[in-house]
């Protein structure tokens, strides 16, 4: 197993996704608590929103459906979503 294969923590998702979520608002990450919401507090529209999915997606080598990304409210809940598409060194 390579070492881009190892199992990303919930933390380095957390990140990475704070990350995304500044890039395409223009804030920084720092500002973007695990709790804020993307639409009401963040102001980030379907497109931004599909944006990041692709960002996600690519970055992780995972698919998540579009229709599943887009019920994601805050980073908390785009972190469990990952994490639930992610292979498990299981599979």
């Amino acid at each position: 197993m390579t070492m881009a294969q190892k199992q990303a923590t919930a933390d380095e998702i957390r990140q990475k996704v704070k990350e995304l979520v500044a890039e395409i608002t223009e804030r920084s990450p720092e500002e973007i608590s695990d709790t804020a919401l993307f639409a009401e507090d963040l102001g980030i529209d379907s497109l931004m929103t599909i944006e990041m999915l692709v960002m996600v997606d690519k970055k992780y080598k995972i698919h998540i459906p579009e229709e599943e990304f887009g019920k994601i409210r805050n980073v908390n809940e785009a972190v469990g979503i990952v994490q639930h598409y992610l292979p498990t060194a299981a599979r």
